[in-house]
């Protein structure tokens, strides 16, 4: 996937986790394929799916790094895997992103072009929803530790053209979801890698920036480059064991504790713990009688 590149641009390198979804995969490599920039590789950690995905990349894209995992690296350790690769062939910039995005044209032109403002820059995208793509998904997100909120998405299901006006270029954020963010390859020595042990599926990319960002680096949105995110229409997890204890779950415990330890204000970080499961415990009267007393009444008529 690499051609000429008479303008010595950076080499990005975009690292892929994919498991048991070969067309979505597939679809993907054909995607980049077409994206505007010259000087890019992609490295793909296929963690032991049995669809074919390693034989139908190696067949399909032969200048494309295929790595194999045995099944459990999940989203952090698969990406952790590609980016040792991809630092080890040169990359100067990381590119994470999903293999079910969607992405403009000039997507990694508009990051590049923002991340060489500054070496100190993480730059992540504008990303839309894929079934409204009219409507934002997030423009990065921010801490919000409260009641059973940790993260929250910035400007979500808000249309473009009505915030559009006012936001500088690029746009400064706490910190931002992992699905098309740029990562200069200093950061890795500076700060680390994702935190595989802890945050196996998610909260892994949050808690990388928000650990560089305590490094001195700036986390950003080139609000030029778009992507398309895909929706989830049904949870991965169904019952409340799943919800605390399966590392499918955004709320596994082990997560949200790391999460919570190394970011979450001091005094109430077991409270947030807590907090976390209340709701899916709760009888439903339970939970109409608080908001029935959290609902502020109307004023009275003078």
């Amino acid at each position: 996937m690499t051609v000429k590149n008479p303008d010595n641009l950076p080499l990005v390198t975009a690292v892929v986790p994919a498991f048991n979804r070969c067309d979505r995969t597939l679809n993907f490599l054909r995607q980049f394929d077409l994206i505007d920039y010259p000087n890019k590789r992609v490295v793909i950690c296929d963690d032991g799916s049995t669809d074919n995905t390693y034989h139908n990349i190696r067949l399909n894209f032969p200048d494309v790094d295929v790595l194999r995992g045995d099944g459990n690296l999940w989203w952090s350790g698969g990406t952790n895997m590609a980016i040792r690769h991809a630092l080890q062939t040169g990359a100067d910039y990381i590119l994470t992103i999903n293999d079910d995005a969607e992405m403009d044209r000039n997507f990694l032109k508009e990051l590049v072009a923002v991340a060489r403002q500054n070496p100190r820059y993480i730059v992540g995208c504008r990303i839309h929803r894929q079934d409204h793509p009219d409507r934002l998904w997030s423009i990065g997100t921010t801490p919000v530790f409260r009641g059973y909120e940790i993260f929250g998405l910035n400007f979500w299901d808000k249309r473009w053209d009505d915030i559009k006006p006012g936001l500088s270029n690029p746009y400064p954020v706490t910190t931002m979801a992992g699905n098309g963010v740029l990562i200069p390859r200093q950061v890795f020595a500076d700060v680390g890698y994702y935190d595989d042990v802890n945050m196996p599926q998610y909260h892994a990319d949050s808690d990388l920036v928000l650990r560089a960002a305590r490094a001195g680096y700036e986390p950003v949105i080139a609000l030029d480059s778009v992507l398309y995110n895909h929706i989830l229409t049904k949870p991965l997890v169904n019952d409340r064991y799943s919800l605390i204890f399966s590392k499918k779950s955004d709320r596994y415990w082990k997560a949200v504790w790391a999460t919570l330890r190394r970011h979450g204000p001091f005094g109430k970080r077991v409270w947030l713990l807590l907090m976390q499961y209340v709701p899916f415990f709760m009888p439903q009267w339970a939970i109409r009688l608080y908001h029935t007393f959290k609902t502020p009444k109307p004023a009275a008529a003078c």
